[in-house]
């Protein structure tokens, strides 16, 4: 009898020992997946924000200024043909007005931006002076008596210029980014890229007003060495005039953006555009080529500092005239990021 009842209570000690290991290892099972949880969380809450991320709206504003040390520019209006090849203190003395800014907003990876380019330059100055001895009849229009005509007149004189330019070029765009969220703080290594598709409106403006003032002192070749040359011939001689050439056109645009983080201060980055092909005028063709670096101060402003070129070439269908422009120089930015 007692043998019988010292078997069951072995059992239930067994039984006892083993429900107490599996208790013990059931408590170390969970701890481990409590472990793991909690090691995981952070990975998991990284992931449900940078899906959050990606769907709140963001917003860029670029302000920058263009330092081109050489501008070349060539003008054709009315048959007339003017080049000019100016540094950057030629280039800036002018100016009267300038604005260059950039707005983008983004939602997800999809979003539009504008870009104004502004400027506007106003020049008065004598340009020329000139000098000659030449028959009358070579200065002005054939409509005198010939006994003045066959004179000689010693001139000599200068030439003023006022010259006004004013240029607005507006980009619209709608942006697709591939890659990292453009942050001011990007992990190392990160890679964003962003590619454009809009159009350019340009709208330019250029007013010549020509002033030609002369002195004149005459000479005698005919038979009647005191006659006197009439009035109007001088007033023929002393003249002014003007040219203006005005044109907006608006022309299919491309362009791309790619930025590369060394780290949660420095990056890099490349800008192009291209604009036109061809399809406003006889000659339609603009772009940009822009490679720099930027560093981020705080945790929402880039200062950038780059290269650039820029150029611009058009000309109306129908027409002889044309407008060429060259720039190239140092661009510096401020970039304000909003999310």
């Amino acid at each position: 009898m007692l043998r019988s009842l010292i078997i069951p209570i072995s059992l239930l000690a067994s039984f006892g020992l083993s429900s107490a290991a599996s208790a013990e290892q059931g408590d170390s099972a969970t701890d481990r997946t409590q472990t793991v949880l909690i090691a995981q969380a952070p990975e998991n809450e990284l992931a449900e924000k940078t899906e959050d991320d990606e769907k709140n709206w963001r917003a860029y504003i670029d302000l920058y200024g263009f330092l081109p040390l050489e501008t070349t520019t060539e003008v054709r209006v009315m048959g007339n043909t003017n080049s000019v090849t100016q540094n950057l203190e030629e280039v800036l003395t002018p100016v009267t007005g300038a604005f260059t800014g950039r707005f983008g907003v983004e939602y997800g990876r999809y979003g539009f931006q504008a870009h104004v380019n502004h400027g506007s330059s106003w020049m008065s100055e004598t340009v020329a002076s000139w000098s000659g001895d030449n028959a009358l009849r070579d200065q002005i229009d054939n409509d005198l008596p010939g006994i003045v005509k066959d004179r000689r007149i010693t001139a000599k004189g200068k030439v003023n210029l006022d010259f006004t330019f004013n240029q607005t070029i507006v980009d619209l765009a709608a942006r697709f980014r591939a890659g990292a969220i453009a942050k001011p703080r990007m992990e190392a290594g990160d890679v964003t890229f962003v590619g454009l598709l809009g159009a350019r409106i340009v709208d330019a403006t250029m007013d010549v007003e020509v002033d030609l003032e002369s002195d004149i002192k005459y000479k005698s070749t005919s038979d009647r060495p005191g006659a006197l040359i009439p009035k109007e011939a001088k007033a023929k001689l002393d003249r002014d005039w003007d040219e203006s050439w005005s044109n907006t056109w608006v022309s299919p645009l491309i362009g791309m953006q790619t930025t590369y983080a060394f780290n949660d201060q420095w990056q890099a980055f490349l800008y192009l555009d291209a604009a036109g092909f061809g399809v406003s005028g006889r000659r339609d063709l603009s772009g940009t080529a822009q490679a720099g670096i930027s560093y981020t101060i705080g945790n929402s402003t880039q200062l950038s500092l780059a290269y650039k070129y820029w150029g611009l070439d058009f000309a109306g269908h129908g027409s002889d005239d044309h407008y060429n422009v060259t720039q190239h120089g140092p661009n510096l930015g401020l970039r304000l990021f909003f999310d």
